[in-house]
């Protein structure tokens, strides 16, 4: 869940670079700065989980680089617009369009793969909102993952709108849109070998 931050004033994307790090979760929506809830010890297991999964794809593939949150991505510079997801993976060509490593700026080429652990409190129109803006900058795959029935939906995102591949629960497997021959297991997601 998002909390807006009380502000006087909008945030510009210059403010923003200049303000340095700030080491909370939050999505910056037309200047305003929504800072996250703290996340649950079963969010945070099964964003581990992913991003091993992800890490262990870029490892033996070298095709880009798998990011944990926080890592911003960015939508638009006026009115600023930002977005966190928990893990996402670039390709090296996406990765060469953005700042250096030690450069705090966000994404400014977009991840292909984005992943939002929804939690109890989201709801349709908060992740369509996400999903809207992860389009619009060239996202090419989100999951949704439902970290109480331990599922996982994996969307297609085009410029034309979104369509679910498919929902995937504990023992099966799916195959990733965007990241070549690269197909997961639920159950190591939510550890249920």
């Amino acid at each position: 869940m998002a909390i807006a931050l009380e502000q006087t004033q909008y945030l510009t994307y210059e403010e923003y670079l200049a303000e340095g790090e700030v080491m909370k979760r939050y999505d910056i929506l037309d200047g305003v700065r929504h800072f996250m809830t703290n996340p649950t010890g079963l969010h945070q297991k099964t964003l581990g989980n992913i991003y091993i999964l992800l890490i262990r794809y870029q490892r033996e593939s070298g095709a880009g680089e798998a990011l944990i949150a926080p890592c911003d991505v960015l939508i638009r510079r006026t009115p600023l617009r930002t977005r966190q997801p928990d893990v996402l993976f670039i390709s090296n060509e996406r990765l060469a369009e953005c700042k250096e490593e030690t450069d705090p700026a966000p994404l400014l080429a977009a991840p292909e793969l984005v992943v939002e652990i929804l939690s109890t409190s989201e709801n349709k129109r908060r992740v369509g909102e996400k999903l809207a803006d992860y389009r619009l900058v060239g996202v090419q795959e989100c999951w949704l993952v439902r970290t109480e029935e331990k599922s996982v939906e994996v969307l297609r995102l085009t410029k034309e709108g979104f369509e679910s591949a498919g929902t995937y629960a504990a023992q099966e497997s799916f195959q990733s849109l965007a990241l070549a021959n690269w197909s997961v297991n639920v159950s190591e997601i939510f550890d249920e070998e």
